[in-house]
């Protein structure tokens, strides 16, 4: 049977319970606090495939908010742990899996996504990052002159070789620090 929008509302939790790391079952621990209802997408790939024979499942994103004022979505991906370039490639095919899924289940076209879902990678910028175009084990002081660079732009920087999927397939792509994640999403939704 295919999941339809309205079967998204089953898949709701807290922003907190889908932000867990629980990767060491001694010190589980979530990247947000926050109480906002949200649609756990991991748990919606899982009921798509189901009766599918698939077998390896695809890929997917923590989370599917859906903006009920603009008519936006956004993908949330949250990584506690560092980013190399093999947890990199994993994120990017949770981009397209995602990415997929949610289009067949709301009948919209790559089009609608460039317009109407947006994508944010929430990291522990305490964690060591190594990938193509960001790597925190060799200078942090680096990559404080390139953020104080793009914002005296009045540009954001995306990490991570993101930036790639922002008006190719979403709206907007965001690369945001647990902090930044909380002043810069948290904030504007979670009143």
């Amino acid at each position: 049977m295919k999941l339809t929008k309205k079967d998204l509302q089953n898949f709701v939790e807290t922003l907190k319970e889908t932000s867990i790391d629980n990767h060491d079952n001694k010190n589980i621990a979530y990247m947000t606090e926050s109480q906002l209802s949200v649609i756990n997408f991991d748990d919606v790939k899982d009921n798509y495939i189901k009766g599918m024979g698939v077998e390896q499942p695809p890929n997917s994103n923590d989370v599917l908010f859906e903006d009920k004022n603009s008519n936006e979505y956004y993908f949330i991906e949250f990584k506690a742990g560092g980013i190399d370039p093999v947890k990199n490639v994993k994120i990017k095919f949770k981009i397209h899996d995602s990415l997929l899924i949610l289009l067949d289940i709301l009948d919209k076209t790559i089009s609608f996504s460039r317009k109407s879902i947006n994508y944010i990678l929430v990291y522990n910028k305490n964690q060591i990052h190594k990938s193509k175009h960001f790597d925190t084990s060799k200078s942090k002081s680096k990559d404080k002159i390139k953020g104080h660079v793009f914002k005296n732009a009045n540009k954001e920087l995306i990490r991570f070789d993101l930036e790639r999927y922002k008006n190719l397939y979403f709206k907007n792509v965001h690369t945001y620090t647990i902090e930044e994640f909380e002043n810069n999403f948290v904030k504007k939704f979670d009143k």
